[in-house]
């Protein structure tokens, strides 16, 4: 009878100690962690989309806003997010018998100054790099306006992965 007593005693130990945290969404932030701030990100880019910069910082405070249950502050926040639009390139990638231009590749490169407050080994640095390639023969404006959407959403996801869900 002590025997199984033992025994019950440390598998309930066991499984207190061995407790798992799981999540939909895939978010990994510390109880501690209240709040985000998104500064303005200014576009430094060799060419200069009108708006971008402000189109990226909405489409990360709506996906923060969405994916957790953190308060957007202006100042003194736990999380910061700061940065750039560094690079924003059309370049042709594929050329026709014409020598002409069949597609071409839109990239746009952000740099993210990210600062953890509340555990400064979390903090970094860190470019972010994605491009979408269109047919040349397509409307630029048209096509552009997409392409844009499509990369800063991509880049979105990977500063969402690397700063709050920590894949």
């Amino acid at each position: 009878m002590l025997k199984k007593i033992y025994y019950i005693l440390l598998f309930s130990t066991l499984i207190y100690a061995c407790k798992v945290n799981y999540s939909f969404s895939g978010i990994n932030i510390s109880k501690d962690i209240k709040t985000y701030q998104v500064d303005y990100f200014p576009n430094n880019a060799a060419l200069v989309v009108p708006g971008l910069n402000e189109d990226f910082r909405n489409m990360l405070i709506d996906k923060i806003n969405r994916m957790t249950n953190l308060t957007q502050v202006s100042e003194n926040a736990d999380l910061i997010f700061e940065g750039e639009i560094t690079d924003y390139s059309i370049q042709p990638v594929a050329q026709t018998a014409h020598q002409t231009a069949a597609q071409n590749r839109l990239t746009i490169k952000i740099k993210i100054d990210y600062t953890n407050n509340k555990n400064d080994e979390e903090s970094f640095n860190k470019t972010y790099s994605w491009y979408q390639d269109y047919p040349a023969s397509a409307s630029q404006n048209e096509m552009e306006t997409e392409a844009n959407e499509e990369i800063l959403e991509k880049i979105l996801e990977d500063i969402f992965n690397d700063t709050l869900a920590k894949w």
